[in-house]
């Protein structure tokens, strides 16, 4: 039906049980929520094309899918994932509400596996969330086999301009929700990429996050499920913390 979302994995879950048990758990590496400002908006450089397939990684509430799907049209396909049924039932309403659900499809599922099939897809997106996986090497081995030969990511995600003090590392890293949680340094993050297999990564932009920002995404999705970090803490970092823009891309001949 056009403008209703078709759903897939495990299902869109509307109770309050599950959202209590998250709460009291903890959220997990890969949510994200549009209740904060997100880190960079990669529909603004994937230079999308109509007819395209293309992949949300972290699709949250779906803002970057249903952008997505006008700009592929109706002859284009979007896939939004998420691992938390929850952003998917968001999503679904926004895609709902957007009257593109005749082009998109909904997972719940983890980055690193999708289910996708090989070479199936043009561009795969991501908006502030694969810094979030504790295994991000994994999470673009995926993208690089299910997008095609000569498909291309566009990445906005947050980084560190310089490695950081091992113990403070790890008081950011124990609270994942926070979307600095998983932040590695740049150089590494990009030499992490094409690791992964795609060509040299083009950053086509970089912001360092000031003081207001740092600490509104040190504690999304917001003081409801997670405490920050210490003020002192995110003192400590200040300047340090990074969000960047960057492409790369699926090479179209066999790996060498």
């Amino acid at each position: 039906m056009r403008g209703a979302a078709t759903t897939s994995g495990r299902g869109v879950f509307r109770g309050r049980s599950r959202s209590v048990q998250r709460r009291a758990a903890g959220r997990r590496p890969g949510h994200r929520t549009e209740s904060v400002e997100r880190c960079g908006n990669p529909l603004a450089f994937a230079a999308l094309d109509a007819g395209d397939t293309v992949v949300d990684f972290g699709c949250g509430g779906g803002i970057d899918v249903v952008l997505a799907a006008r700009q592929v049209g109706p002859t284009g396909r979007v896939i939004g994932i998420d691992m938390t049924p929850e952003m998917i039932t968001r999503a679904a309403e926004s895609v709902t509400e957007a009257a593109v659900g005749d082009r998109v499809e909904l997972k719940v599922c983890d980055m690193a596996a999708t289910g996708l099939a090989d070479a199936s897809v043009d561009v795969v997106l991501s908006n502030c969330v694969i810094n979030l996986s504790p295994d991000k090497q994994a999470v673009y081995a995926e993208a690089l086999r299910i997008l095609r030969p000569g498909g291309r990511l566009a990445i906005s995600d947050v980084v560190l301009s310089e490695p950081i003090d091992p113990a403070l590392a790890a008081v950011f890293a124990a609270s994942w929700v926070g979307c600095m949680g998983g932040a590695i340094p740049e150089t590494d993050y990009l030499q992490m990429v094409s690791a992964a297999g795609f060509t040299t990564p083009t950053v086509a932009a970089r912001h360092t996050l000031g003081a207001g920002e740092l600490a509104a995404m040190s504690c999304c999705p917001g003081q409801r499920y997670t405490t920050g970090p210490a003020a002192a803490d995110l003192a400590a970092v200040a300047g340090t913390v990074l969000s960047i823009k960057f492409t790369a891309t699926k090479p179209t001949g066999p790996a060498t």
